[in-house]
């Protein structure tokens, strides 16, 4: 109300004095039931924002009197009006107050939760709780200061001592977990949760099951040196035991033999990893097994977590990678948590005993229906129609609709009971009026509503983000779903400054990482949480890692001493318990050095709690202080994340998601979820024919978009391809729903920087040639037209390699295509051009041709300097292209054989996405007739003929392709 009124007289209130302010107020709070003294008796200086409030009673009188009708004229003197309206209240007379969102810890260290006015929170939200934990976002730094004197022993104590003073640290100590109750048939949701978890577990099996046939295939049939070179295998390896535990289980950190210090080489092996550990091959004697939990940033060491103490000294060690456990292991925690209620944990909170949520709110969504597909196969999403209109009205904030009570009294739901199902977003007047305005396609615009750089689809399906409990957003290739989702999060943050903790989660990591530049850019605060090991940011946004702030925060070099404390206490344990293991000693010697590992051992204890206690504090700090938490799905399970509830979650990529992983992040609270993705493209990746049988290949997204009863909206404007290009696609993938941003609405022409690159294969002259049934010489190239797309169809047979296909004769002609692009167009670099191949031993034979081999061919052809580009050309398998954009790709297809079988080319979702990363030109590379016979119906079919009706076919003479 400070903020608002600061406003409203025309002032600017700094955060720290805001803050000063605030906590005089709070400290001045009288007992319960007593009236707070009238606002000119208070001790401190509150003159000019009275002043500022009196003149904003003055001009209410001129408003309406309704209670949205004043919200929406001005929602600043409305707040005003209600601070300065009465001298005196009693606390009695309040509304309950609500949990603060920011939240426990499973041993006992707690936080608060309810929406705050921090910053210029949201000023129609609910009261706020008094407390001082809301006074400023890092008390910390006040303290180190004062510590420059004395011992360094006494000035760590006393720092320390300060630390669990501040009223962070108090928030944080108010955290506990909840005690799960029995949950049986009496239970709400029993049935559902039952026939839920019961369907999933099936298929985790499977899938976990296939992983592990996977990996024994791998170790029978790879060599050594393979195994070695795809970073599967790490030998030569010597371990030594930690004085650490893993949830009282032993862990031996295991670094290269000679050497100390040496780094390790390239691998794949992460956290949650299970890796084989054998002194041979781990076939031809039982290995021991165990679960990697630490892989230090040093790059040194792997720390592996095993049942039992076992003797593994004396020996060299090879570490093989297993499946990874920790994401089994989540996605069963998540559906288990659904038998949780947050409500009935909020409901027995009180402010000085706050439990961390488990569970969702959204089960009344969830479980509305049986996740077993109607169809065993993926046909069924051909016929959903794209909504490119809301196919729902949005609710009111205080009513739902006939559909949603409907499905809920079926459930067994009460009116009565019906109305927690209310969004964090609903108690918002402000915020639901814009989002049911600006839901139509012709809004009411009111002075002081956000400039949104936004086409309108995409600022529809904003409203429908933020006004709807869950809600769906198809995002066809190139239609601005980051862009949407960055926008959507600064009206939640900057304009409306709503308070409510904020996750984004995707699937890959490559995704979390474009969506932390991109709000970056927006002026927010993203915090990027989870492994940087694969990061892909750039180094001006490496400073949102968590990494990047605990070594910027005043946190940092305590918790890095008592780190290095930890581990010289582990280094003189070792030492100890070595001497005693040595041999026969005096029973007095023996007992002195057990009574010294007692004293060490306890105080390293002390020493790793209190690491563990300012790590949490350090979290929570963190993200207080960010705008919205980044995430992949399976990173959201971490419980380093406990020190918060996170409400509110958006999902990208979720058409990419297996179901049991989107439950992941919304297993902390979350009463608010949009789900964006897109159906029609890539599926989750499943490799056991079971589980893609039982319907693990269907995501939450693609159940709730066939089930219908989720209001949905699709972005029906791309902005990234030449209309050439996007034309197939939207006819066949989107029912020409789709619309070319590219195009000017005055001119008619398409963006310059789309124009189609000069290439002797887009060359219009040589298509003409095809037209006339000549077989086209691959030399030279004239000023000509070019067009945008075009099929170079060969006779090239494809091989089998290690399980896999390749085709060499095509990935020569790949080399001649990516050659001509670079020497006829100067400006066209490297990073600018794709190559797309679906099976990896196609990939790897390009990789080979285009960037460890064939150097003399390259600089021969380019000459030295742009030779060096072709090392920058991107080869990845399709689903690597997910989310992705290139100038210029080139499609490799392999597949070339006389009966028309292409595999899992069939999938049309893969076909969508190989043809929609192109910006300016694409050349698909493979067989007319083996693409044309698969399916004579379906998608590739109907590509063949919409080349051919277009003569952009080129017949490629079988020995073109240079060698």
């Amino acid at each position: 109300m400070i903020n608002a009124a600061a406003r409203v007289g025309g002032m600017r209130v700094t955060s720290s004095h805001r803050r000063g302010l605030t906590a005089q107020v709070q400290r001045a709070r009288p007992p319960v039931g007593q009236q707070y003294p009238a606002r000119s008796q208070t001790s401190y200086n509150l003159l000019p924002l009275a002043q500022a409030l009196s003149a904003a009673v003055q001009q209410v009188q001129a408003l309406p009197s309704t209670l949205e009708e004043l919200v929406l004229a001005d929602p600043v003197i409305f707040a005003a009006t209600r601070l300065a309206s009465t001298s005196a209240v009693t606390l009695d007379s309040l509304e309950p107050f609500r949990r603060t969102y920011r939240r426990p810890d499973p041993d006992g260290l707690t936080f608060v939760t309810t929406p705050t006015i921090e910053d210029g929170g949201s000023l129609m939200g609910q009261p706020t709780q008094p407390d001082d934990a809301h006074i400023a976002s890092s008390l910390l730094a006040q303290y180190l200061p004062n510590m420059s004197t004395g011992k360094s022993r006494e000035r760590g104590e006393q720092w320390l001592q300060h630390v669990y003073d501040t009223p962070e640290f108090q928030r944080l100590s108010r955290r506990y977990r909840p005690e799960f109750g029995v949950f049986d048939e009496e239970s709400r949701y029993f049935h559902e949760v039952g026939r839920y978890k019961g369907h999933f577990d099936k298929l985790l099996r499977y899938e976990q099951t296939e992983g592990e046939r996977t990996v024994t295939d791998r170790l029978s049939q790879w060599p050594l040196d393979r195994l070695i070179a795809h970073g599967v295998c790490l030998p030569g390896m010597i371990p030594f035991w930690l004085a650490s535990r893993h949830f009282g289980r032993p862990v031996a950190g295991f670094v290269l033999a000679g050497e100390p210090g040496r780094i390790l080489p390239p691998h794949q092996i992460t956290v949650g990893t299970q890796v084989l550990v054998s002194d041979s091959d781990p076939l031809t004697k039982e290995p021991l097994r165990g679960q990697v939990v630490a892989v230090p940033d040093c790059g040194t060491r792997i720390d592996v977590c095993f049942k039992e103490h076992v003797d593994m000294t004396d020996r060299i060690w090879r570490l093989d990678m297993g499946t990874c456990d920790i994401t089994f292991e989540r996605m069963r925690t998540a559906m288990n948590l659904l038998t949780e209620d947050p409500a009935d944990q909020v409901r027995r909170s009180t402010f000085d005993h706050q439990y961390i949520l488990h569970g969702t709110h959204l089960r009344d969504i969830l479980l509305r229906h049986s996740p077993e597909p109607k169809e065993p196969n993926n046909e069924s999403i051909e016929s959903i129609e794209p909504p490119t209109e809301l196919t729902h009205d949005l609710p009111n904030a205080q009513a739902m609709d006939d559909g949603q009570a409907e499905a809920l009294e079926q459930l067994g739901e009460t009116r009565s009971q019906q109305q927690r199902f209310d969004s964090p977003l609903m108690h918002d007047q402000r915020l639901q009026s814009w989002a049911r305005r600006y839901s139509q396609l012709d809004p009411i615009v009111l002075l002081g509503d956000p400039e949104l750089d936004l086409n309108s689809t995409q600022v529809r399906a904003i409203a429908l983000m933020l006004a709807t409990r869950v809600s769906l957003v198809q995002g066809p290739p190139g239609t601005g779903k980051t862009k949407t989702i960055v926008e959507a999060v600064r009206l939640l943050k900057q304009h409306f400054h709503v308070q409510h903790p904020l996750m984004i989660c995707t699937y890959t990591n490559v995704a979390v990482d474009n969506l932390v530049e991109g709000l970056a850019r927006a002026g927010l605060r993203p915090l990027r949480f989870g492994s940087t090991k694969h990061s892909t940011l750039r180094p001006e946004y490496q400073k949102y890692t968590v990494r990047a702030k605990r070594n910027a925060h005043i946190i940092g070099p305590h918790l890095d001493k008592y780190i290095a404390s930890s581990e010289k206490l582990s280094k003189e344990l070792n030492r100890i318990m070595a001497r005693i293991r040595e041999g026969p000693m005096a029973g007095v010697e023996r007992a002195r050095l057990l009574h010294i590992h007692k004293i060490k051992k306890n105080e390293r204890k002390q020493i790793l709690n209190t690491i563990y206690k300012l790590e949490r504090l350090f979290m929570q700090e963190v993200i207080d202080e960010s705008d919205v938490v980044c995430t992949t799905c399976i990173s959201a399970g971490s419980a380093t994340l406990s020190v918060a509830d996170f409400p509110i979650v958006f999902m990208d990529e979720a058409s990419m998601s297996t179901e049991p992983a989107s439950l992941i992040p919304l297993m902390r609270g979350c009463e608010h979820l949009s789900l964006i993705g897109d159906h029609k493209q890539l599926p989750p990746v499943i490799i056991s024919d079971e589980a893609e049988k039982g319907g693990m290949r269907r995501s939450l997204f693609e159940r709730l978009t066939e089930e219908g009863d989720v209001p949905s909206i699709m972005l029906d404007v791309q902005y990234r391809m030449h209309p050439d290009l996007s034309r197939f696609p939207a006819s066949e993938f989107y029912d020409k729903t789709l619309l070319d941003g590219t195009v000017s609405a005055v001119t008619g022409e398409v963006a310059a920087a789309l124009r189609p690159p000069r290439s002797r294969f887009l060359a219009r002259r040589t298509l003409d040639d095809v037209e006339a049934g000549v077989d086209v010489a691959l030399d030279g190239a004239e000023e000509e037209e070019m067009h945008n797309m075009v099929f170079l169809d060969h006779r090239h047979p494809e091989a089998t390699r290690d399980r896999s296909l390749v085709n060499i004769g095509e990935a020569l002609l790949v080399c001649d295509v990516v050659e001509d692009l670079l020497l006829q167009n100067p400006d066209l670099l490297g990073r600018h051009i794709g190559v797309i191949a679906p099976y990896a031993a196609q990939i790897k034979q390009l990789e080979s041709l285009l960037h460890m081999g064939s150097r003399e061919r390259w600089v021969t052809a380019l000459g030295t300097r742009r030779a060096m580009e072709v090392g920058d050309v991107e080869v990845k398998t399709v689903d690597g292209f997910e989310g992705r954009e290139k100038d210029v790709i080139v499609f490799s297809t392999v597949r070339n054989n006389s009966a028309g079988y292409i595999g899992f080319l069939v999938d049309r979702r893969r076909l969508n996405v190989g043809l929609t990363r192109a910006k300016r030109g694409l050349v698909v590379v493979g067989s007319v007739r083996t693409l044309g016979r698969a399916q004579r119906k379906g998608a590739w079919a109907r590509f063949v003929e919409y080349l051919n009706a277009r003569s952009l076919v080129v017949r490629i003479p079988d020995d073109a392709a240079r060698r």
